[in-house]
């Protein structure tokens, strides 16, 4: 759930990265792509953020109803993007308490969850999985 979505993210800093430390320009076709491919990511990000924090706290639309939902969302966010204006807070300590937490709940699931994990086997039985829509046409 963290490491296929971060592929095309790393990809693309990486090729923004090689841009800036070998002084290539940016400008035209390629400055467009790059912020468009930019913005696709954040709105996906910013798209993930709200839908695991509204499950999560049982915010949802129909409890709140579409205009209530959509400006919790909006000042929610916006605060969010305030916070780093302020400059104790870095994007970087962000990123590393993120990846500080991926690593802890991973190594709490590795020793006090291993038994339940590693018996897992499958899918459950009711997932059913129609392979008939991923036909190869020729």
């Amino acid at each position: 759930m963290l490491i296929f979505p971060s592929i095309p993210i790393a990809v693309w800093f990486s090729v923004l990265y090689q841009y800036h430390e070998a002084d290539i320009p940016t400008t035209g076709l390629k400055n467009f792509a790059m912020a468009f491919v930019g913005i696709v990511f954040v709105i996906n990000s910013v798209d993930s953020l709200i839908r695991l924090y509204t499950d999560n706290l049982n915010i949802t639309v129909k409890r709140l109803g579409k205009f209530n939902y959509i400006a919790l969302n909006v000042v929610a966010l916006s605060l969010l993007t305030l916070l780093f204006q302020l400059e104790f807070l870095q994007i970087q300590w962000v990123g590393a308490l993120v990846i500080g937490l991926f690593f802890g709940c991973t190594t709490y699931i590795a020793y006090s969850k291993f038994k339940t994990v590693s018996n897992i086997d499958s899918s459950p039985k009711e997932n059913k999985i129609d392979y008939t829509k991923i036909k190869k046409t020729s």
